[in-house]
């Protein structure tokens, strides 16, 4: 192999080791969310549906994110109660804060906390200074 193939190979590895701290990155499961993890979002909620996995949607008036309660049925969450608490409402959401590939703005989505009026919903933010809602 002469030089210019072990230049190229040398190229191709560096370019692979890129992308799989990249996929890493962007598919690690979120864990353990401390305060320092998450972003303060505030909006009016103009629709809340049921997603797959259990998951409840959340979407904000003139925010273009997509923002969700991962497995929010199952924490005893219901689609009524939050649209008869929340719905038209302003809320204040902690999502996640993770650069990935897919959000270059570090906005995950993913909602950590959920709070109406300084009433919190949802929280599973560990060391935070509002009572986990999760076990």
């Amino acid at each position: 192999m002469g030089k210019i193939g072990k230049i190229y190979l040398s190229f191709i590895f560096v370019l692979f080791v890129i992308f799989m701290i990249a996929v890493v990155q962007t598919f690690r499961p979120v864990r353990n969310v401390q305060p320092e993890d998450v972003m303060k979002i505030e909006g009016v909620v103009t629709d809340i549906q049921e997603g797959s996995g259990f998951d409840i949607l959340i979407t904000l008036k003139n925010d273009a994110h997509y923002y969700y309660i991962n497995r929010g049925i199952q924490y005893g969450l219901t689609l009524d109660q939050l649209r008869s608490d929340i719905l038209n409402k302003t809320v204040t959401l902690y999502g996640i804060k993770r650069w990935t590939i897919f959000t270059r703005d570090k906005n995950m989505g993913h909602i950590s906390k959920l709070t109406i009026d300084d009433v919190v919903l949802f929280n599973e933010i560990n060391n935070d200074t509002h009572e986990k809602t999760i076990k």
